[in-house]
Formats: structure tokens, C-alpha cells, sequence
């Protein structure tokens, strides 16, 4: 896949080729959804069961992730679109007022959303998401008071609950939890989401983050989340309330199942972890990645405690805690186990200790500030600590003091907890925290920033072991035994007022607890099995989710106890019978979400719970949703399984049935012409698999495929003949690898063949000889470095194998610090056995075996585009006629065709079709995000500008520079401007729900893109970006941006890409709408512009180029003008070419001095002319002449008003009493000075006698002396501007000319005998020698009257004797004597 910064678009191709394809592509993402094996479920939304979904404002939704690695998200039927990220900022930068002093620790918020047993008419529902709320706004909305406050209103619908209560024998004591400072929210498989239907005092439990683990079991669902809106018909049959969003996946992720999901903000953003210990955020509007991280196991040994190191294990990360502070940053508690299927033992040491309930803990953080719409935002790593106990025990909550506590069953049973908080990091740039080892903040600590060790051993209280520099883990707190008789499988608490409800679970038992802070009270033992998760609904009940049930608990009133003599165990209040399902979660309110496949289709369902209840009839389940077709009906003609883009002309394909076939990209599409070849014979399963390899003695060009049998297959290029063919792994074919390096040793002119598992095949390609077969190990192949006789693979547990070559003999296993050491002497070649799609391709494939993945093609832009403008970048270009203009234009339409939106404008379309010569074709475009392909689910043309600001500000880039390329074609450029003024301007009125492209992710793409078209592309949305924007959205978003902007950061941090989006965004908004901004905001931007121009090593200058040339005249009244100007003057001569990369800040800072000197032409003349006169280095004013030079070339007539006064700088500059001076700058002034006179007819330099004229605008005629470097007189006759003036051949005379007045001139200025003894004066001519000029008349009409621009071109003198001269004015000649 490209890099993070690329413009990719992946285009869906119709999945069966030959057939009729049907409009959009929902059926082929349902049965990909239908054919996958969930491994984890969430959901999030609202817990109305007495509220239809078409009445509730807001989304809720689904995911579900599966053991591919891939995410399905749905979300409600009739959910508003996402919010506008254009102005939805993070209010890191905010200066409102703080919760609480900047000395305290970090405060977390509430971990859950006690959801009320029934629906109360006044129940709150906040609609702000932790990542806008400013601490001022969640000041306002709820005080502490008012959280804490009893009830003080009436509930009726909780009336008739409570009568209900009584009749069924229940008190009708309170039952809402909204009293409680946090509840932890925990339970198997995904990760939950607090409800959000909330009572008045919930409100603050609302505005906190939700906390919940994920599962513990891949047979279970991640921890539950808000319950989901019931549609308001139970059939299965009748309209779904939710509807599939898209299909999120990883390239090449391979065997690497979801673990846990976790959803934040209301269901904006989603955290998945994979079992392999990869962690990423997505928006769930359209699935894009926002931060993404790989969690590798390097934890810190615990001081003092008997697990001193840790040995080499394979780590399965399976569980996901996520809390958020008031600061509205958030962190994340990955947990991991052993893998129960390594053979761990054989590394273990003596004296490593019992690691058989051994668990790793990882902690990150994540801000989510304005920059994350931009893929910017980043997960920093906290620390890892080994945790003694078993993972699904491990849980987090946030205490009465806004601290984080994590508590466990430790390896005897006992639980025990330990207090964590983060403190803030130092100001410095992230880059520096690693070696800074003090900070400069305020003595007192602040809650959520700063890990330590946490460990079961018993260490003393009053230390605390530091794991990191911002990780605070406190001494361990033991509470006593659990008192269950079996090995402990989990642990779920729930907090209410200062007890701490807590249940606990083995093979057979289940054991409720009241957790006070220093001690233990158990209820009686329940016989429970098969226990997967449970879920607390309230202090009062709580929901077990068994293996075909549910079951519904009361737990009794600590008061009850004191009456009946003793604790009384939790009565059971229903049993719920499950149909069978693929994975099942609990949500708040402990209902239940699941998915399965029916009749080949999948289905969602929804179990809502009534623990008011004692008999199940009031629980109802419902079909959220479910596919339109069976999955697993035969198909009539085979798919597409794998796709291998070599060229817009050609494109390897395999099929469901085994074949390969070769089509262009034209014929695919059916919009185009070429070929169709098919192979002579096919592979026995769906080819998974294509690649390109070529022999090294013989040049033939070979493809190299494997099918999800195992099996492996060549066919030659050209003929598509099978030449070979094993079936000799057990999974499918993951890499080939071409040995053709001459310096590989025995193994050159051989391949790779690497298995998803990591077996690797060896085969010989002359005579396809298979040689032997690598065996795997149990951990995943991470890396394969091959050097002389010797292949060194190292694995994902941190041990590595070393094979002989020769012998194909094992030789022995080291860790991979060994194994790094080995390779590091030098001598080896190395690979990383992840399939990553070639970046120098312009075109490729997802790599992922999906139906709708499958047929999905990636297109890089900024590649395309030099390919098509015959840039040698891209190397892999197939067809030998790509500079032929015609096939450039044929493959541009072609692209087009894929980008364009048919059906928005019938006008826009007859353009397209007719005028641009482009067709719709049969596809739908999807999003990338850096590690992240999304294909996202388009029933209609339009809905592609419906998804996301960030997904059209993609998809309007594309198009754009796409349409810049095709105006390059004189016949096209004009439909082609049409087209582009509408995509960029004109299309959001034509389009419902649009999302306008957004702003950060523009700025984004014009920091980094490397392409004209495209840049000029982002210039023009921003431009209309700014301008779509009201006054009220305009300073709003200024003001957020405002405070990361670079001046005001430290000077570490103002090069980061977070300051320079800030710059891009408020620059473009000043240059276009200056007046609504405030002084202070147009003072910070005009110096963070003179930041960078100064700033050498700054790598965002052509931004600060950019934006100075386009608002010089706003910026001048902030910042020292001149010294601005000096800056670009040093950009535009010093840049050299070699030195820099695309764009060319030579030649950009060139372009900005052409326009500033047309701008601001006074100002840029007297900083010129300085610079001439008085510069800083002799290297300076050399430069300086350069740059006039180019204008001289560029822009003659902004020189030509002040041409005098630049003559007489360049003149002075020559000054022969400064021979040091002159020496360095007298070829530069000799050059400047040969272009003046070239290229303007008022000067002229006559070579003998080194004399200069130069006509003025008021008509005098200024003579210099080139030998002294300075002025001898000035020749006044013209009383009008003067148009010309010419040297006679021997220097003695020199005519002027005034085309205002149609007069000639002719003076004698050559020397004479009175010259000596008047030095400076003119000679004297005419009549008894009494006029300084002699005057010739002349009359020529009309022809007179030209601008001073025809004037440069279209007049001049020539001598045809040293006393005639003719006078060219156009296509009139006179000839004059002298």
C-alpha cells in the first residue's frame, strides 16, 4: 500500500466481470460480511427500548471484527451524518477556564454510563463527544454538586416500575446507579460503549469516557457497549434498523484475528486490537485510520519481584481498556496473554518462575486534536508491566479521587490492585522525551500521565516502581482471598457510591462481592458453568452470559442481609434461551448483541433485558440487521480472487476457479479495448496470490501464483502456459520472493515461496526444480535474511533460526538481539515477509481475499501522474508506448471514468461524455488510510459525497488533478476548466447530506504531495473551502487552530506537521477573509510565515513561500516586510536543484518574488536596490543580481518604472575603490547589464568608451561612467517619457527618443577639449554651438501611441553609420542624420 502520505484512491471493480453488473456494490460487501468468521462484536448507541429507532436523534451501530483482521461497521438506519470535522476541533489548545489547577494530577473521567432500568421521559442525552468538550463546557453543563445531588424530581415511568417490583415481592428501593463516581464496564470478546440514555445525574457519566475490556476468548465478543435501538417491528423479515457502512481491513494482515473493539466519542471513533498486537483507531462514518500502532512485548522486569526477565514467548493480545481524562486525552490498557499453543517451556531458564497465569499489560495515548483528520494523530507508548494473574481478571476502574485503579485475581487467587496515574509530559518535542530525564512542569503530580511497574509480589507500600517516565504504578494493595475453589476466569465490577460491586467466576462457580476500600465482603457461591462474561445492569442485578443463555441475577440489599442473618445469595430472575451464535456480547443493561448465519445470510440480533422482570416473556430479540442474498449459493460464473495490476494494460486476474486471466484495466471496466487471455489450465482452489518474477539468465518474465489450498503454480507472461505446479503447504501462499541478486550465493536464480504459517518453499526457476521445503515455527515469520550458505529467520516470540543452505540442515536458535548483531556485521540480504503492495506501482491491488477486497484497485494519483506525463519515476511502466500522446489520453479517460460521478448534473454528464470523450463505468470508490483500505458501501452514485469531509476531500483532489493533466490538450482545456469550477465549487448544491471537503486533510495533502497538478488541485478546494465557510465557522475555526500555530509554539516543536496544518489552514483563511480575523491572529500567522523563510533546516518552507506570495500585502503590516522580501531574495538564487526535492523551492521562491514585485512593486524596489547597495555579503549581492536577472527575463515591466534607480545600484556596485568588491560581482553586473540593454530600448552601453545611458520616465537621460562607477551628467530635453536611446557606432553621439512628443534627439557626448576643463556637463550641438541637442521632429499617426509594453518589442534604433541611424517603430522605419 502507499505511504501515509500518498493520494490513493481504491476503486471496486465488478467482481464477476462478464456479467451483468448490478448498481453499487452492497450485495458483494454483505457476502463478504456473510462469508467471514466474527471473532469480536460491539456495539454503541442508545438504550431506549421504548423509543423507535426512527424517532431518536443520533447513531448507533455495530462492528464486528473478524479472524481476518478485517471490521464490518453498521449503523443506524436513520442516523444523522457524521459530524462536520471542518470545524469540530479538540480543545487541547483551549484557554478556558481549568477544571482543576494545573498542579493536580490528571483527572479520568467516569469509566461507564449506568443506564437506567427504564426510560425516563426527562432522561438527558448529551450530544458532545469527549474530543470537543472544552473543560469550560463540561463546567457548565454539570457541576459536581449536581451530579452527586439526589433525585429530586419524579420519575413516573420508574412509578409503575417500582409498583411491579412490589407486587413481584422486590422492595421498591432506588435502583439507578447514577450516584455512583464510576462503574467498570466489563465483559467478554468486544469492547463496550456506555449507554447513552441518561437520567439528570448521569450527565457527568456521560460526558466521561466509557471503560470496558475486551474478550478474553476468541469465541466471544469483545466487552459489551450501549445497547442498540430495537426496530420498532420484531420480524426478521421487516426493515433492519441498522445498515452495513463499510468493510474496513489491513493489507496483507493474513492470519491475524479482531480481538476486542472499543468504541469512543458516541460512536465516532472505534479502537480495534488484533491478536497480534496491532492497535488502530478508525472513524466509524467510513472506516478511516486515525493513529495505528504495533504493540511489541518488551515489558520492564519488576524490581524486587521474582519475575526478573522475561523469557522469549509468543504474546496474544486479546483484551482493550480505554479511559479519558478531563484533559480529553485518552489512554488505552492493552492486555495480552501467553499463546496457549506455543511451546513455551523449552525457553524457559531455572529460576524464571511459574509463568503459566502470566499476563502483559501495555498502556498508550492517544490526543485527538484538529490534525487527526489528517491521519496525524499519533499513539505514544506508555509502558508494559507483566501482570501475575489471568487475563480476563485484569480490570480497570477510575476512583472517587478521578484516578485509575487496576485490580486482578493474582496467581493464588487473592485479589489485589494497584493505583496508576499519568503525569503530563515535559515541554519538549516528542522527539526529546526519550533522553529528557527531568521536566519542567510544576512540583505536583497529575493523575493520567506516568506509568510504573505493577507486579502481584508483595513489595513494600510506600514504593513505587517506575516503568516509565510519565507511568506512575503505585504499591500493590492486597484484599484477600476470593474464595472460589477453582482457578479464577474472570473478574467484572461495577462501582456505586463508595462499595464496589464485583463478580467474580470460575469453571463452575460464581461469587458476587462488596469491595469496600479495605475489605472483602463475599455473597454465597453460585453453581454456574460455562460462564463466557458477565455484565452488571445496576448495584442491584447483573446479567451471565452462559453458552446458550443468559441468565439474569438480583443481587440482594446489603440491608436484607442484616434481617435474614447473613448474606444471601444472588436469586437467579430469568433464564434466557439463546439460538446458536458465531459471537455474542453484553451491553449496558446487560442486553445482548449477536451474529450468525441463517439460510446463508448473516444476521445481527438484538436480546433486550428487563431485570424488572422474573419471567423471560418480556425479553424480546430482533434482527438488527441481515443480508439481502445467500452467501453460499453457487455462483454462475466465477469472481475475481485475486488481482496483480501491472499496467493500465495490463492486469492479472484470478478466479475463483483457478484460472488466471489478463485483461486492461479499459476492457475490465468495459470502457476500453484489449485482449482477454486465459491460462491453459487452472489451479485446484481461488488463486490468493499473483506476482511478477523474472529469470535472471534467461529474462523471461514469469507469474507466480498460489490458491488456498496450499498450492503453488508458474505460468509464463507471454504465453500463459502453466510451467509448474506443487500443492505442498497447508495455508495459502503469503510472499514470493525473487532471489536475482548475483551476490545471494547458491541460492541466485531461485525463489521463495513464504506460507501464511511461515513455511518457506525453495524453487529453482530454470527447469522449475523445487529444491526443499523450510518448516514453520509456532511463532509468525517476521523477517528472512539470507547471506552466503546461511538463511537467518526471525520470529514474532523474539527468537530466530539459522539454517544451513548447503546442508539444508538446521544449525541452532538465538534471540533476535543475536540475531540483529549477526546481520549488522554485514554481508546479508533481508526481506519482511509482509506482502506490501510496490509503492513505484502506480496502480495495485488491496491484497486481501474478500470478495469485495479482492476486486478493489488501488490508484496512486501522484504516481499515475508522472507516468502519464512521462516522468522516468515510475520504473515498472509495462507498455513501450506510454508517451504516446494519444495512449496517455486514452488511459486518462479511462481513469476518469472511475472517478468521475455520473447522475449529479446532466449537464456536468453530456460534458464528460461528449466534450471530455469519458464514460461512466461499472465501479465505486472507497477510502485509504495510512495501513487501512475501507470499502465502503454505496447504494447510488451520489453517496460518495456523503461519507466523510476527509473521503471527499480525497476523491475532489483526484478528480481535480486529474482534469489539470487532461487541460493540457488544447481541444479539452476548456471543458475541462467547466468540469473542474464544478467539482470544486458547484457540486455540494447538488448533493444532499454533502460532506464539503475537509480543510486539515487538504492542508494535509499540500504539505506533502510532490505533484503540480496536485497542489494546484488543493489550492483551488482550499480556496473554496474558505470561501464556503460563513463568518460565525470562519473564526470559530481560526481561533482553534489559532493556538498551533508555530510562533506559538516552543522552538522544538514549530517544524511538526500539527503546526504546519495550522499555518496552512490560517493562512489561507487570512488571505481571503483577513477582516474577520483579529489583530493577534494575523500577527501570529505573518510570523510563523517569517519562521519558516528563516529558518534553514525548516522542512515546511515551500508552505511559508506559498502563502507570502499570496498575502505579502496583509503579512507586511505584521512583520519586517524587508526582511521577508531578503528571505525569499536568498530562496530564490541560493536553492540549488540537486538539493531538493519536488517542489523546487528555487523555483517556487522565484515565482513569489515575480509576484510580489508585481504586488508591491515600491517596496520590493527598495529592498532590490539595498540589497545592491548596502548588502550583508558580497555572496549577497551577487545573488540579489541573479534574482534581477530572472526578473529582467520574467517581469520587465515591474523593473521598468525604477529602472534608473536599479541601474545606479548595479553602477556603484562597480566602485573601483572597492577592488575586493568588484572583483566578486563584476561578471554578475556585466550580465545584469547586457540583459538591460537587451531587453529595454531607454539604455544603452556603448563597449569603448564603457559608457551607460539610461532614459528616465520624466524624459531625462541619466549618463553613467562605467570605468569610475559613477554618474557624469544628466541630459535634459524630453519633457515627456522617453522611449529610447542608442550609442552611435564611434560613441560620439547619442539620439533619444520620445514617441509622446515624436521627437528624436541628438546629442554630442563624446569627449571634447572643453570637457576638460568642464567636467560633467554635456557637450554642446546645434546651431553656433549655443543648444545641448540638436531636435529631429517626425510624424507617424497613430502608430505613436503603444504601451510601454509594445514598446520593449516593437521599437529600436539601428546604425547604419556612425552619422545615420534608422529609427524601427513597428513597421515604420525613419531614417535620420545625425
Amino acid at each position: 500500500m502507499s505511504d501515509s502520505y500518498s493520494l490513493t484512491i481504491p476503486v471496486f471493480l465488478p467482481a464477476h466481470p462478464d456479467c451483468e453488473v448490478k448498481p453499487g456494490n452492497v450485495e458483494v460487501i454483505e457476502e463478504s460480511f456473510s462469508r467471514s468468521t466474527p471473532s469480536s462484536i460491539v456495539a454503541w448507541g442508545h438504550q431506549l427500548p421504548s423509543v423507535s429507532a426512527a424517532k431518536v436523534s443520533g447513531a448507533h451501530g455495530v462492528a464486528v471484527g473478524c479472524d481476518d483482521g478485517s471490521v464490518y461497521i453498521l449503523h443506524s438506519a436513520c442516523a444523522a451524518p457524521p459530524p462536520d470535522t471542518l470545524v469540530s476541533i479538540s480543545a487541547a489548545g483551549s484557554n478556558s477556564e481549568p477544571v482543576s489547577p494545573p498542579t493536580s494530577p490528571r483527572r479520568f473521567r467516569s469509566l461507564q454510563h449506568p443506564p437506567s432500568r427504564s426510560a425516563s421521559p426527562s432522561s438527558a442525552k448529551a450530544t458532545l463527544s469527549p474530543f470537543q468538550v472544552t473543560r469550560s463546557r463540561v463546567v457548565s453543563a454539570v457541576s459536581a454538586e449536581s451530579a452527586e445531588a439526589p433525585k429530586n424530581y419524579v420519575d413516573f415511568d420508574e412509578e409503575q416500575e417500582k409498583l411491579k417490583g412490589m407486587l413481584n415481592g422486590r422492595g421498591s428501593r432506588k435502583r439507578h446507579p447514577s450516584t455512583s463516581l464510576t462503574r467498570p464496564e466489563e465483559s467478554t470478546s468486544s469492547s463496550p460503549v456506555a449507554g447513552n440514555s441518561l437520567r439528570r445525574e448521569d450527565m457527568r457519566s456521560h460526558l466521561s469516557a466509557t471503560l470496558s475490556p475486551s474478550s478474553s476468548t476468541l469465541s466471544l465478543s469483545s466487552p459489551p457497549s450501549p445497547t442498540l435501538i430495537p426496530t420498532a417491528s420484531p420480524e426478521s423479515h421487516g426493515p433492519s434498523s441498522l445498515t452495513l457502512r463499510c468493510h474496513v481491513f489491513t493489507p496483507c494482515a493474513g492470519l491475524d484475528p479482531v480481538s476486542a473493539l472499543k468504541v469512543h466519542a458516541d460512536g465516532r471513533y472505534i479502537s480495534c486490537l488484533r491478536t497480534s498486537g496491532a492497535l488502530s483507531v478508525h472513524m466509524t462514518s467510513d472506516g478511516t485510520c486515525i493513529a495505528s500502532t504495533f504493540i511489541e512485548a518488551n515489558p520492564h522486569p519488576i524490581p524486587g519481584g521474582k519475575i526478573q526477565s522475561m523469557p522469549p514467548m509468543l504474546w496474544t493480545w486479546r483484551r482493550l481498556f480505554v479511559a479519558t481524562s478531563e484533559e480529553s486525552s485518552i489512554v488505552m490498557f492493552a492486555c495480552a496473554s501467553p499463546d496457549e499453543f506455543y511451546p513455551m517451556n523449552q525457553f524457559l531458564d531455572a529460576g524464571t518462575g511459574d509463568v503459566e497465569n502470566l499476563s502483559l499489560v501495555a498502556a498508550y495515548e492517544l490526543c485527538i486534536g484538529p490534525e487527526s483528520a489528517a491521519c496525524e494523530t499519533q499513539l505514544s507508548s506508555l509502558g508494559q508491566w507483566p501482570v501475575r494473574g489471568p487475563l480476563n481478571s485484569i480490570g480497570l476502574r477510575a476512583k472517587r479521587d478521578h484516578s485509575l485503579n487496576l485490580f486482578h485475581a493474582d496467581h493464588t487467587g487473592r485479589l489485589v490492585s494497584r493505583s496508576i496515574r499519568l503525569r503530563d509530559p515535559p515541554p519538549t518535542s516528542p522527539a526529546d522525551l526519550p533522553e529528557s530525564h527531568s521536566s519542567n512542569h510544576l512540583p505536583l503530580p497529575n493523575p493520567f500521565k506516568a506509568l510504573k511497574a505493577l507486579s502481584t509480589e508483595n513489595i513494600p507500600e510506600t514504593s513505587t516502581e517506575s516503568l516509565a517516565q510519565r507511568i506512575e504504578v503505585g504499591a500493590q494493595v492486597d484484599y484477600g482471598e476470593l474464595g472460589l475453589t477453582e482457578p479464577v476466569r474472570g473478574l467484572r465490577a461495577h462501582e456505586s457510591d463508595a462499595i464496589v460491586f464485583l463478580c467474580g467466576w470460575s469453571d463452575h462457580e460464581l461469587l458476587v462481592y462488596r469491595w469496600k476500600e479495605d475489605s472483602l465482603e463475599r455473597l454465597p457461591i453460585l453453581a454456574v458453568s460455562e460462564v463466557q462474561d458477565v455484565r452488571w445492569i445496576d448495584h442491584e442485578a447483573l446479567s451471565v452470559l452462559c453458552a446458550d443463555c443468559v441468565q439474569v441475577y438480583d443481587v440482594p440489599d446489603p440491608t436484607a442481609s442484616e434481617k435474614t442473618g447473613g448474606p444471601q445469595p444472588p436469586r437467579m430472575l430469568q433464564t434466557i434461551q439463546l439460538e446458536s451464535y458465531d459471537i455474542a456480547a453484553l451491553t449496558p443493561g446487560g442486553h445482548i448483541v449477536s451474529t450468525r448465519v441463517k439460510k446463508g445470510r448473516r444476521r445481527i440480533h438484538h436480546t433486550s433485558v428487563d431485570a424488572s422482570a422474573t419471567s423471560p416473556a418480556k425479553t424480546k430479540t430482533r434482527a438488527v440487521w441481515k443480508a439481502r442474498m445467500d452467501a453460499f449459493a453457487s455462483p454462475i460464473t466465477p469472481r475475481i480472487s485475486c488481482m496483480l495490476p501491472l499496467d493500465v494494460d495490463l492486469i492479472l486476474l484470478g478466479h475463483t476457479d483457478g484460472h488466471l486471466e489478463r485483461r486492461s484495466l479499459g476492457k475490465l471496466v468495459r470502457n476500453g479495448h484489449g485482449p482477454i487471455q486465459s491460462s491453459d489450465s487452472s489451479l485446484p482452489g481461488a488463486i490468493l496470490a499473483l506476482d511478477i518474477i523474472q529469470n535472471s539468465r534467461t529474462g523471461e518474465r514469469v507469474v507466480a501464483g498460489g490458491a488456498d489450498d496450499g498450492s503453488i503454480a508458474f505460468w509464463s507472461l507471454e504465453t500463459f502456459r502453466l510451467c509448474a505446479r506443487w500443492t505442498i503447504f497447508t495455508t495459502p501462499l503469503a510472499r514470493i520472493i525473487s532471489l536475482h541478486d548475483e551476490k545471494i550465493g547458491r541460492l541466485h536464480g531461485c525463489v521463495l515461496c513464504v506460507s501464511q504459517d511461515g513455511t518457506i518453499a525453495v524453487i529453482a526457476l530454470d527447469g522449475y526444480q523445487f529444491v526443499y521445503l523450510v518448516p514453520a515455527s509456532a511463532a509468525p515469520l517476521k523477517r528472512i535474511c539470507l547471506g552466503e550458505d546461511n538463511l537467518l529467520l526471525m520470529y514474532a516470540d523474539g527468537r530466530a533460526r539459522l539454517w544451513d543452505t548447503r546442508t539444508r540442515e538446521f544449525w541452532r536458535s538465538m534471540s533476535l538481539e543475536k540475531a540483529d548483531e549477526l546481520v549488522q556485521q554485514g554481508g546479508w540480504f533481508e526481506w519482511l515477509t509482509s506482502r506490501v503492495s510496490d509503492n513505484n506501482r502506480a496502480l495495485s491491488s488491496a491484497g486481501f481475499a474478500t470478495p469485495d477486497a479482492a476486486s478493489t484497485l488501488l490508484l496512486d494519483i501522484p504516481a499515475l501522474l508522472r507516468q502519464l506525463s512521462g516522468s522516468p519515476a515510475l520504473v515498472n511502466a509495462v507498455d513501450p508506448q506510454v508517451q504516446d500522446p494519444e495512449k496517455k489520453l486514452q488511459n486518462i479517460r479511462i481513469l476518469l471514468s472511475l472517478l468521475l460521478t455520473f447522475g449529479i448534473s446532466e449537464g456536468i454528464d453530456v460534458i464528460c461524455s461528449d466534450g471530455l470523450g469519458v464514460k461512466p463505468a461499472p465501479a465505486t470508490l472507497g477510502v485509504v488510510s495510512p495501513d487501512t483500505v475501507s470499502v465502503v458501501v454505496q447504494p447510488n452514485t451520489q453517496s460518495v459525497w456523503t461519507l466523510s469531509p476527509e473521503a471527499s476531500a480525497d476523491r475532489a483532489l483526484a478528480i481535480l488533478s486529474m482534469l489539470h493533466f487532461l487541460a493540457q490538450f488544447e481541444d479539452l482545456a476548456r471543458d475541462a476548466s467547466t468540469v473542474i469550477t464544478f467539482y470544486a465549487a458547484s457540486i455540494g448544491q447538488l448533493v444532499g447530506d454533502y460532506q464539503p471537503p475537509s480543510l486539515p486533510r487538504l492542508a494535509h495533502h499540500f504539505l506533502h504531495t510532490q505533484t503540480g497538478e496536485i497542489r494546484h488541485a488543493v489550492r483551488l478546494l482550499l480556496d473554496a473551502g474558505v470561501a464556503r465557510l460563513s463568518d460565525v465557522q470562519t473564526t470559530e475555526l481560526a481561533e482553534a487552530w489559532q493556538d498551533l500555530l508555530p510562533s506559538k509554539k516552543p522552538e522544538k516543536e514549530r517544524d511538526t506537521s500539527q503546526c504546519a496544518q495550522a499555518l496552512c489552514i490560517c493562512g489561507f483563511i487570512a488571505v481571503d477573509k483577513y477582516s474577520l480575523l483579529p489583530t493577534s491572529t494575523l500577527t501570529d500567522i505573518a510570523r510563523s510565515i517569517a519562521m519558516y523563510l528563516h529558518d534553514e533546516t525548516c522542512p515546511h518552507r515551500s508552505l511559508a513561500i506559498d502563502l507570502c506570495s499570496r498575502g505579502f500585502q496583509i503579512w507586511q503590516q505584521y512583520v519586517d516586510a524587508v526582511e521577508m522580501l531578503r528571505a525569499l531574495f536568498t530562496l530564490a538564487t541560493t536553492t540549488k536543484k540537486e538539493a531538493i526535492s519536488v517542489p523546487n523551492i528555487g523555483v517556487q521562491a522565484r515565482s513569489a518574488v515575480l509576484q510580489i514585485a508585481a504586488s508591491n512593486t515600491p517596496l520590493f524596489m527598495t529592498t532590490l536596490v539595498l540589497d545592491i547597495l548596502h548588502p550583508r555579503t558580497v555572496q549577497h549581492r551577487k545573488s540579489v543580481m541573479q534574482l534581477v536577472i530572472f526578473l529582467i527575463r520574467k517581469k520587465p515591466l515591474v523593473l521598468y518604472s525604477n529602472l534608473p534607480r536599479l541601474v545606479e545600484a548595479i553602477v556603484k556596485s562597480l566602485d573601483p575603490n572597492s577592488s575586493a568588491s568588484r572583483d566578486a560581482v563584476l561578471d554578475s553586473a556585466t550580465e545584469i547589464l547586457s540583459h538591460i540593454v537587451q531587453t529595454f530600448p531607454t539604455v544603452d552601453f556603448h563597449m569603448s568608451s564603457q559608457r551607460l545611458a539610461v532614459g528616465t520616465s520624466e524624459g531625462a537621460v541619466v549618463m553613467y561612467d562605467l570605468k569610475t562607477a559613477t554618474r557624469l551628467y544628466v541630459l535634459e530635453g524630453h519633457k515627456r517619457r522617453t522611449t529610447a536611446c542608442s550609442f552611435s557606432p564611434d560613441g560620439r553621439r547619442l539620439v533619444t527618443l520620445s514617441l509622446e512628443e515624436s521627437d528624436v534627439l541628438v546629442w554630442k557626448v563624446g569627449s571634447s577639449f572643453t570637457s576638460f576643463f568642464m567636467p560633467g556637463a554635456p557637450p554642446r550641438q546645434g546651431h553656433n554651438g549655443s543648444e545641448p541637442y540638436k531636435t529631429l521632429n517626425f510624424n507617424i499617426g497613430e502608430a505613436a501611441h503603444m504601451s510601454v509594453e509594445a514598446t520593449l518589442v516593437n521599437v529600436r534604433f539601428e546604425w547604419t553609420a556612425d552619422r545615420s541611424v534608422r529609427l524601427i517603430i513597428k513597421d515604420t522605419i525613419l531614417t535620420f542624420s545625425t
